[in-house]
């Protein structure tokens, strides 16, 4: 499980607050837009596990379920929601369906979003569960597909990337190496965060099975060192303080000035030097929820804290000022 006790203080006055142990059923979630390959990608995965060690809630926004019928001759315990986006309309019978499958104990949930869905509802589900957490969301996105000009279709889109732990691009093999690249540096410059990986037919490239690639994503917290930018309205902003950070005026920073743009986070990531303490403080956050652990040992190398923010109507300017402040 990840995340462990560490010295930072736990002194929650906002909605955002540090976690420092992670208990319940991992969830993973697999979203993307329409026909993008969740479902071929999902069906791969069940593959790889007996039927009866994993869960799975697939949603639909038509009346009649199609793919879950797919995938139900790979797992026992399968909930299908129809009628509607578990983001919105049938956000109750996903916080029910979560609850009902942990009862059953699986090794995981695999939650698969229509392409309609938003994942903010999905997370806020999983959120309100005490019996499930959230082990990572996995956005397929269709390597071939051209980009949607449309602002409904381009805003869905460019949410569902920038809440993505690993992104999958999906018919891989159909393209040119060079044009892989190419697609890899757009969502890259939609979210420098996540962890990119090819999959030809639903088979991941390089990764034996999702633990693999679900393990592999934390590994390697930031990417690369990127300058701040926008995406669809969606922005990522690069905070960056050589030098360690005071544990109290960081953990105010976090809870009051971070804090005021709760509504408006998708995800938190970064590595942080605490004054005081000898590892590299790890910080993963979806919406208002952030997990703290620790990481490797700082040794000899020059200590230094980054801090990816990706979000919308964020100031950079006031978070930049206040996370410097927070220097030893």
């Amino acid at each position: 499980m990840p995340g462990i006790p560490i010295a930072i203080p736990s002194r929650p006055r906002h909605g955002l607050r540090y976690t420092a142990c992670v208990d319940g059923i991992p969830v993973t979630v697999i979203t993307g837009f329409l026909g993008a390959g969740k479902t071929t990608l999902l069906d791969q995965w069940l593959r790889t596990y007996r039927r009866g060690e994993v869960a799975v809630i697939v949603n639909e926004v038509g009346a009649v379920g199609v793919d879950g019928d797919v995938l139900r001759a790979r797992v026992e315990a399968l909930v299908e929601i129809t009628g509607g986006c578990v983001c919105c309309s049938t956000y109750p019978e996903l916080v029910k369906a979560l609850t009902i499958l942990a009862e059953k104990q699986p090794q995981r949930v695999f939650v698969e979003t229509s392409g309609a869905a938003s994942p903010a509802g999905v997370v806020r589900a999983v959120h309100a569960s005490q019996d499930v957490w959230l082990d990572g969301i996995v956005t397929v996105v269709d390597a071939t597909a051209r980009p949607m000009n449309e602002p409904a279709f381009a805003d869905l889109a460019a949410e569902q990337l920038g809440y993505a732990d690993i992104v999958v691009l999906s018919n891989a093999d159909r393209l040119s190496v060079d044009a892989v690249q190419a697609k890899s540096l757009l969502v890259a410059q939609a979210n420098p965060t996540a962890l990119i990986a090819c999959a030809d037919r639903g088979l991941v490239r390089g990764y034996d099975g999702p633990s693999t690639l679900l393990n592999a994503r934390r590994t390697d917290v930031l990417r690369a060192v990127v300058p701040s930018r926008g995406h669809a309205g969606i922005q990522t902003l690069a905070l960056q303080a050589e030098g360690e950070l005071d544990e109290d005026r960081f953990g105010d920073w976090i809870e009051n000035d971070l804090a005021n743009f709760e509504g408006r986070l998708m995800r938190v990531k970064g590595v942080v030097a605490i004054e005081g303490i000898g590892t590299r403080i790890i910080l993963q956050g979806v919406q208002s929820r952030l997990e703290v652990s620790q990481g490797e040992a700082w040794g000899e190398q020059p200590r230094a804290s980054q801090l990816v923010i990706i979000g919308f109507a964020l100031d950079e300017e006031e978070l930049l000022r206040g996370f410097r402040a927070c220097l030893a």
